[in-house]
């Protein structure tokens, strides 16, 4: 049981870091392409980054 929290906890920190560095790339290209940092895309990935750290923050703190 322990095992698997621990390949649960890898798997959600793996996908965050993926998120967030998706996230720079898509600031980055938007910046190029359109002159305009924030979109309506932008702002959902934020959402979606933002709601990761939480579920992180409750996973970490209930261990």
């Amino acid at each position: 049981m322990v095992l698997s929290d621990t390949d649960v906890k890898t798997a959600l920190i793996t996908m965050y870091i993926i998120g967030i560095i998706c996230l720079g790339i898509i600031f980055f290209l938007l910046d190029h392409i359109n002159g305009q940092f924030f979109t309506k895309f932008s702002i959902g990935l934020i959402g979606i980054v933002l709601v990761m750290g939480v579920i992180l923050v409750n996973l970490f703190s209930l261990s």
